[in-house]
């Protein structure tokens, strides 16, 4: 399971040669006096000619590129329908499991909305919130499985890191109510103004048309009467959650954060899982030089460029188990007599898909331990391979 490239493509070779070309037509076009300036201007001639043949050589370049890209555009898919062949091949009972898993969800979610939507003029501000959390959860839960099935697990991990942030709230609100539910959706305002701010400040400088008076009035004005109505800590990022926050615990003073949401419906200990999957989001030194998706390449160091088979379960099981819970704190919200049974089906499901993404990580792990199954980027760039070697 190297992800070998089938076909060789030497870019670098005919980027040296167009920008050798381009550099020999730069200096063909000065004159003998030029020429006879060069040994007094040398720095400014030939800074001069540079900068005429790196204009040259990338249009010849990018003229050059226009013509290959037929063969590496076919090169290059080829190559992933291999790859996601390889990924299925070894993935697939867990990849399988994640579909029923969520195809389930869609379709519990769709019954709990056909039977608990209000009527006309009323609004459930609970069903509501947790309807559209429950929905978004979903669409994320199949951007994981899109990305765990072209090989990046790494992407997967952190988009579970958001599904993570939707399951929180979710259970949030259940566990608080309607008054919750209803700042939740009204802390929008809050959020548009400071957008709004933030885009006034730069609309210029980006090229865009800034929000007219009357529409950052109005917008102001919104503000001002949530701030009246809940105080000054709303206009915090989670303010919406304070009340309820203080409320559970008077002695809490703090601005709401998403760590006190968390701590407030238990789930504290899923902290460093999601600190874990904050890496490959941020610039920091850890997300470069750490990657679930890496494995020893030949005693050196790889830096992954493309797609890999390792690193898949944490994402996987981790999206499962976060939809699952998302789905029982919505079923939990209206509490049919089918919510246990519902709920129980939910956690089979994931608990199998995880067993499924367990037992192909170990397999791999054993693999790439004994050289069965090789690590991926095993060739390098020149060759079309997924990584860069270090060392």
């Amino acid at each position: 399971m190297s992800y070998r490239s089938p076909v060789a493509f030497d870019f670098d070779e005919d980027f040296r040669r167009t920008v050798e070309t381009g550099i020999e037509m730069a200096l063909e076009g000065l004159t003998p006096e030029d020429l006879a300036k060069v040994e007094e201007n040398s720095d400014a001639i030939l800074s001069t000619a540079l900068s005429e043949a790196i204009e040259d050589s990338a249009k010849l370049l990018v003229e050059q590129l226009h013509r290959d890209a037929p063969a590496m555009i076919e090169h290059r898919r080829n190559w992933h329908s291999e790859v996601d062949k390889h990924l299925a091949e070894h993935w697939g009972k867990a990849f399988d499991l994640t579909e029923m898993v969520i195809r389930a969800t869609v379709e519990i979610g769709e019954f709990f909305y056909e039977k608990h939507v209000p009527p006309d003029g009323e609004r459930d501000y609970t069903f509501e919130a947790l309807a559209r959390l429950l929905a978004r959860a979903c669409r994320i839960a199949e951007e994981v499985l899109v990305l765990l099935k072209a090989g990046y697990g790494q992407a997967g991990l952190a988009r579970w890191r958001a599904l993570e942030e939707v399951t929180i709230v979710a259970e949030f609100i259940t566990a608080n109510g309607d008054d919750c539910a209803e700042r939740y959706f009204a802390h929008e305002a809050i959020e548009s103004w400071n957008g709004m701010v933030e885009f006034q400040q730069h609309a210029e400088s980006l090229g865009e048309t800034p929000f007219t008076e009357a529409e950052v009035a109005a917008a102001k004005r919104r503000y001002d009467d949530l701030i009246e109505r809940y105080g000054p800590t709303f206009a915090g990022h989670y303010g919406w959650a304070q009340a309820a926050l203080e409320e559970k615990d008077p002695t809490f003073t703090k601005g709401a954060t998403l760590g006190a949401i968390q701590e407030s419906v238990g789930t504290e200990h899923m902290r460093p899982y999601y600190r874990m999957a904050s890496y490959p989001i941020h610039a920091g030194p850890k997300g470069v030089m750490w990657s679930p998706d890496q494995r020893p390449s030949d005693g050196r160091e790889t830096l992954l460029t493309g797609p890999s088979p390792a690193g898949l379960a944490d994402a996987g099981h981790g999206t499962l188990i976060s939809l699952t819970r998302v789905l029982a704190a919505t079923l939990i919200s209206k509490q049919g007599e089918a919510t246990a049974l519902l709920i129980s089906v939910a956690m089979q499901l994931t608990s199998e898909a995880g067993d499924a993404f367990l037992e192909a990580h170990q397999n791999l792990e054993a693999g790439l331990q004994s050289a069965e199954v090789p690590a991926p980027g095993t060739s390098t760039r020149r060759s079309g391979s997924v990584s860069v070697k270090v060392g």
